[in-house]
């Protein structure tokens, strides 16, 4: 036995940021494109173009609200302040223009939240996974910061896993709908790993006042997208 391990305790808030990333978690995010389905039916773009998307999405979408808010809902759960955790949530929510984007986000977190009662009981999220059922808010990356703030998933890997859960769900859309294989897929999902870093690093010093997101051509295709009968996703 090597002595150096002998009487360390291991982290196992690696096994649970693990669980939160698998794509078997039943929150219904594999229902959504984000409006990358209505973009490819309206400018059909091969791979590298829809890479250029997800990391345009990362830096100037999701990087600029999503990972803002799960970086002060982190911080507001680690003190229990659940006022300013649901004030996060809400805010998050003005950012999101459009009812169909709006809609993605919370069915999700809504789910998200009621799994998180019986799969991580705890102290504080509890109150706070019960109160989102009461309420028209509970944003994905408000309620995933939440269970990871309550597992000791720290703060930087947080917003990795938010992040890279926007361009894993994107680049999967993709190759569902026929416009890259699946490898291809996982080699662009590893070079995107430098634009998930610097999205997360300008997210951690970003104010809940300088949250934006400035992607209008996906919103607009998420609109045009809800009149198509034949849709393959529900955003």
């Amino acid at each position: 036995m090597n002595e150096m391990w002998v009487g360390t305790a291991i982290d196992t808030s690696f096994l649970t940021a693990l669980q939160l990333a698998d794509s078997s978690l039943p929150i219904g995010r594999y229902v959504h494109s984000s409006g990358l389905e209505g973009i490819l039916e309206e400018l059909p773009k091969n791979s590298a173009q829809i890479v250029e998307v997800v990391k345009a999405v990362l830096l100037h979408g999701s990087g600029r609200c999503d990972a803002v808010a799960a970086a002060h809902a982190h911080r507001m759960f680690s003190v229990a302040d659940l006022d300013q955790l649901h004030d996060v949530d809400e805010r998050l929510l003005a950012t999101k223009l459009s009812v169909p984007a709006r809609n993605a986000s919370t069915s999700c977190g809504r789910q998200l939240a009621k799994l998180a009662l019986q799969v991580w009981p705890h102290e504080v999220l509890d109150p706070f996974c019960r109160e989102v059922q009461l309420r028209e808010t509970g944003n994905l990356a408000v309620v995933a910061a939440a269970v990871s703030a309550s597992r000791g998933i720290g703060i930087e890997n947080t917003l990795l896993a938010e992040l890279r859960g926007t361009a894993s769900g994107l680049l999967s859309a993709a190759v569902r709908l026929g416009r890259m294989g699946s490898a291809e897929a996982q080699v662009h999902l590893y070079q995107c790993v430098p634009t998930i870093v610097e999205a997360a690093e300008k997210a951690l010093l970003l104010a809940l006042d300088d949250m934006s997101s400035t992607t209008l051509e996906l919103d607009i295709a998420m609109l045009q997208l809800q009149r198509n009968p034949l849709r393959l996703f529900a955003t």
